[in-house]
């Protein structure tokens, strides 16, 4: 997934640049990856990247199997392949989930250590999303407020985000539910223009 991994600071988007240190097969154990654009650097420790912020040493909740389609069903997870993001306490059925829709799923700010496999990754950050504009198909945001001002750039138009009740939803958002734990909204993509051929 590092191909998704974009940098978090204020600048045009591109890929990074990625030197690996040590691999475990085909998973990154511990490496650098590096941005041609203002050169900065961020570590991947231990399959982790890190751009930022801390991550969580507690244990991982056992998640139900409701919970897990929930999430799935919120998010609009109907597609195998589509790339959905768990942010903090969402994390903890990043795997699960995983399995039951065949999707990718980047976990964010993870409240516990999540185990990496071949389509569950994990960040960290405390700034912007670092992940490419427009390639992700849901976020579900869990306790992590501070990045949900970045969502809507990472959403494809018509992707679904969740948040807990009381957060406020950013502008290009369109709410479609909710009820006593959380909001369901989508990303309402940008107009179109239309005009009269001639």
């Amino acid at each position: 997934m590092i191909d998704l991994l974009r940098c978090p600071r204020d600048h045009e988007e591109t890929w990074l640049v990625a030197a690996f240190t040590t691999m475990d097969g085909r998973f990154v154990v511990e490496g650098k990856l590096g941005c041609p654009v203002c050169n900065a650097s961020y570590d991947v420790i231990e399959g982790v990247a890190h751009f930022g912020g801390e991550i969580s040493e507690a244990f991982a909740p056992n998640v139900s199997t409701e919970s897990v389609m929930r999430t799935a069903a919120l998010l609009n997870l109907v597609r195998p392949g589509s790339l959905a993001v768990l942010c903090g306490s969402e994390a903890s059925a990043a795997e699960d989930l995983s399995e039951l829709t065949q999707t990718r799923v980047i976990v964010m700010n993870p409240a516990a250590s999540i185990e990496d496999t071949e389509h569950v990754g994990t960040v960290v950050t405390d700034e912007r999303i670092p992940l490419a504009s427009s390639s992700v198909d849901g976020i579900a945001m869990g306790d992590c407020h501070s990045l949900l001002g970045d969502a809507l750039r990472v959403l494809r138009p018509s992707g679904r985000l969740t948040v807990s009740v009381g957060a406020e939803l950013p502008s290009g958002f369109r709410e479609i539910a909710r009820d006593d734990q959380c909001v369901v909204a989508e990303a309402i993509g940008p107009l179109m223009s239309l005009q009269r051929g001639s």
